[in-house]
């Protein structure tokens, strides 16, 4: 069979979804070596990603210099995806997002992956670019999608709630993390005491994962880290945020109060660097107010580090009934600074078996026997 798959989120980084996505296509072409998968990538591969090793029966198609740049990708879909499907006899059309051209001819099966439904409940938190894209192709994706595939039981739930009347009537359910990348590191005391060096990292630290978005509550975090850091030396060490001179954060950041040197901000980092970060952390610290899966939680502990996350939204999924994974209800702060310290004493060990179920190769299987 020939595929059709959306891969603008390849020419745009996301670390969430772009993870997601190139965990998943890369085991479902290796499962499926006698099908052909043509990837639509608008303006080329962000280097980010950091693909090797692409199966061959993987063919891009780079539209990169073909349509003027100020031509948001969406229209770029809905321009090519049509006579693309006919030209290649495609037989699926798959789209990592929801958002689903509008002439994708009715002989072509569809799958549509929905992860969160962040633009129904906290839209405010979201660009305006984003909100218009998210009103003028969400809902209509999903409920026209022929199947329909959500990264946990949460989104799933969420999708049933807004969406009651949809073409596909089963969602299929299953998010993973690319376990060849996250694993631990047994690093030697040299290896770690340059990794912290080259950070500006003392000695104990906190590890947070993700964007500036308000809904990952960063500045909760940066509320209880001077008491860590002056009360116990323990640096709070985030990862993938940039700019944060232009967001909301300065004003905390900024005030004469605020211990600089008790929070480092990373920037990007590969995976490899992302990994020994993680193997390193004295734990990882969640306190988003909602999530559709909890990606950097897997990743922190496949890596062996112990994981403190906000009991709410899909992160309670992923944290519930795990040895290293301690849930925190609501958003006090001496409740939140007193679970880090005894996560921190106590160095609870994660138990690999526990997280056996996210897994490309068993989530990868299941999928093709629905599709």
């Amino acid at each position: 069979m020939n595929i059709l798959v959306d891969g603008r989120i390849w020419s745009l980084y996301s670390a969430g979804v772009g993870t997601f996505f190139t965990g998943a296509i890369m085991e479902w072409a290796q499962q499926r070596a006698d099908d052909t998968f043509y990837i639509i990538v608008p303006r080329g591969i962000d280097a980010r990603y950091e693909l090797s090793d692409m199966p061959a029966n993987i063919k891009l198609l780079d539209y990169t210099g073909r349509f003027p740049k100020f031509l948001p990708n969406i229209i770029l879909l809905q321009l090519t995806v049509p006579r693309l499907c006919r030209m290649l006899d495609i037989g699926l059309y798959y789209s990592p997002l929801p958002y689903m051209p509008l002439m994708v001819p009715s002989r072509v099966k569809t799958l549509v992956t929905v992860h969160d439904v962040v633009n129904i409940e906290m839209a405010q938190t979201m660009s305006w670019t984003n909100r218009m894209a998210n009103a003028f192709a969400f809902g209509r994706s999903v409920r026209r999608a022929g199947y329909l595939w959500t990264n946990t039981e949460y989104t799933r739930s969420k999708v049933e709630e807004y969406y009651p009347r949809r073409r596909a009537e089963e969602i299929f359910v299953g998010g993973a993390v690319d376990r060849k990348l996250f694993y631990p590191r047994n690093l030697s005391d040299d290896a770690v005491s340059e990794l912290k060096a080259r950070h500006g990292i003392k000695d104990r630290f906190i590890l947070f994962v993700g964007s500036l978005e308000p809904r990952k509550n960063l500045q909760f975090l940066l509320r209880i880290i001077p008491d860590l850091y002056l009360e116990h030396g323990i640096q709070l060490v985030v990862v993938g945020a940039k700019r944060w001179k232009e967001s909301g954060l300065s004003s905390v950041i900024e005030a004469p109060e605020f211990p600089r040197e008790s929070t480092v901000f990373c920037g990007f980092l590969s995976n490899e660097e992302l990994a020994a970060l993680y193997s390193t952390a004295d734990c990882f610290v969640s306190a988003a107010l909602m999530e559709g899966f909890g990606m950097p939680q897997l990743e922190a502990m496949l890596c062996g580090c112990p994981v403190v996350t906000a009991n709410n939204t899909a992160m309670a999924e992923v944290a519930s009934g795990i040895d290293a994974a301690f849930p925190v209800d609501g958003y006090e702060p001496d409740v939140w600074k007193q679970t880090i310290l005894r996560v921190i004493n106590e160095r609870p060990k994660v138990n690999p078996v526990q997280l056996l179920q996210y897994d490309w190769k068993l989530i990868v299987n299941r999928l093709l026997t629905v599709i």
